[in-house]
């Protein structure tokens, strides 16, 4: 199923962001820290009265006779531009709304008083997928100057598909690149499926959630191994050829973007300006490619290549996010 940043018919797109800008220039930008209403507001996930309507009866074709459907339920949104009601998906009669609201309250009780802000917000795939993120205090710094925030991220579905989630995730500060590779497994990651409730499992997220910071202290010192170790240009071909490895049977268009890629990877780990102060290790290597990834990989289709590029960043489940990991296990192999 494809995944959508919200843009509605005057042009607005359902994301904010607080301080800076996303690099895909989508949405609001607040000057500095929101508080939860002021980011859904901006985001415009606020008051959307997300409810179950039922069913009811609907009449067979085949037969002409009614059936009664007691156990199926719409969910249905008011859109926050035209306030009319619109179907986001179909559930049973055991379904539990997670409101957006509600997704803010819970991070930020998660988070308590740690000084945790609200950092961005919004709507994918027309309403039918929403998050949040907050922006921890404390970030890491790999070799002591290459900063990585960490960022805690909800999101919730009005669709009848997957569990609500929160996830710690570490972000590159200088080039915004998502580093999720190193957060190896689910022990940074919390789920709670829409048939409970979210609201009583505070305590039991933070338990799971508290071994992210193990998680970040371990990808810092994974990151610290791979600045601390050279790389020239020839390992670095040998690594990108091992990362996206060429087929004998290729046709001439395939080698053409083959070589075009290697290019592009060998210039942004030999000349780029994001990789200044790390160039010539291992750590650059694996940031060349998370930033031709995030940033420059190309866009097949009519959708703008901004708003593509900005999912693959936001979304866990899209194929670059395990051409990542891959790298990242290669170079720390």
């Amino acid at each position: 199923m494809a995944h959508e940043l919200e843009v509605f018919a005057d042009g607005s797109a359902a994301f904010a962001a607080a301080g800076k800008p996303g690099w895909h220039r989508l949405g609001y930008t607040a000057p500095g820290p929101m508080t939860a209403e002021e980011l859904l507001t901006h985001a415009q996930l606020a008051r959307w009265n997300v409810r179950k309507v039922p069913v009811g009866q609907v009449t067979d074709p085949d037969t002409g006779q009614t059936v009664t459907a007691e156990e199926d339920f719409l969910i249905v949104r008011t859109n926050p531009h035209t306030g009319a009601p619109e179907r986001l998906g179909m559930v049973g009669k055991d379904y539990k709304i997670v409101h957006n609201e509600e997704v803010a309250e819970f991070l930020q009780t998660l988070v308590d008083e740690s000084g945790a802000v609200f950092d961005t917000g919004g709507s994918l795939n027309g309403g039918r997928r929403v998050f949040v993120t907050m922006r921890l205090p404390e970030p890491l710094m790999v070799g002591g100057f290459d900063q990585v925030d960490l960022y805690l991220a909800a999101f919730s579905r009005h669709d009848g598909w997957g569990a609500f989630t929160t996830v710690a995730t570490p972000v590159r500060v200088v080039c915004a690149n998502t580093e999720r590779a190193a957060l190896r497994n689910h022990a940074a990651m919390f789920k709670v499926r829409h048939t409970g409730h979210i609201a009583g499992r505070i305590a039991e997220a933070r338990d799971a959630l508290r071994l992210t910071w193990r998680h970040g202290e371990a990808f810092a010192a994974e990151a610290e191994k791979l600045l601390a170790t050279p790389m020239d240009v020839k390992e670095f071909r040998q690594f990108a050829a091992a990362l996206h490895p060429l087929g004998p049977d290729a046709k001439d268009l395939t080698r053409r973007n083959h070589e075009l890629a290697m290019r592009e990877l060998e210039w942004l780990f030999t000349s780029a300006p994001t990789n200044e102060p790390i160039r010539g290790t291992r750590w650059a290597a694996y940031n060349a490619v998370t930033e031709r990834l995030d940033h420059r990989s190309p866009v097949i289709g009519r959708r703008e290549a901004a708003i593509v590029r900005a999912e693959r960043a936001l979304l866990d489940d899209h194929a670059n996010s395990k051409i990542k990991s891959r790298a990242f296990h290669l170079l720390a192999a």
